[in-house]
């Protein structure tokens, strides 16, 4: 039992330092390439998200440099892939609007496929296995709730500290008016000498 424990630990552990989750900035009118070297048969999946839902471009490309799938105009997206050959193989974000965005997105490489498919495991330790994956990507997609949720917090947190301003110079600007009034009316009824 304790063994059976220490393989899921260790299963548990090697997932973790697979699994990664990256964070890019995209200029306005750019685009971003990665690459992954794929051998005959190997696969490759990748999700990702972008803050705001902003739409970007999303192309995987084969070892020839030919487009095996591509996702115009969106802000999230998965895609598994099974290469037929081996070769380099890239993914690129393309942003085609004049601001940025941020794109948060998640590979999975042949070692992990390799790690999640080992044929000397048990059917229980196989389950295991693919409820650990799935485990990570729910952790990967809640990491990226929690990024999203950070630069939500910061516009409203600067939304709230604007309005205050604004309130504070309308406060000032009202003050300033009636004091402004009061001299000018007493002015004048001095100058008539009713006051």
């Amino acid at each position: 039992m304790a063994k059976h424990l220490a393989v899921l630990a260790a299963a548990l552990g090697l997932l973790a330092s697979y699994a990664a989750a990256y964070t890019t900035i995209m200029k306005p009118v750019s685009q971003e390439c990665y690459f992954e070297r794929l051998k005959q048969g190997e696969h490759f999946s990748i999700t990702f998200e972008t803050a705001g839902k902003l739409p970007v471009d999303f192309v995987l490309n084969d070892g020839q440099r030919t487009p095996v799938y591509t996702m115009p105009h969106t802000g999230e997206g998965s895609y598994s892939y099974a290469s037929p050959a081996e070769g380099r193989y890239s993914y690129c974000f393309q942003n085609n609007a004049p601001h940025e965005v941020v794109v948060n997105f998640n590979p999975h490489g042949p070692e992990e496929e390799v790690f999640l498919a080992s044929h000397d495991a048990t059917p229980a330790e196989n389950e295991v296995r693919k409820l650990s994956h799935n485990v990570e990507e729910v952790r990967d997609h809640f990491n990226f709730m929690m990024f999203r949720n950070e630069i939500h917090d910061q516009s409203v947190s600067d939304t709230q500290k604007r309005m205050f301003n604004w309130a504070v110079l309308q406060v000032l600007a009202l003050a300033g008016v009636c004091g402004w009034q009061i001299y000018y009316v007493r002015s004048l009824f001095k100058i008539r000498g009713v006051v």
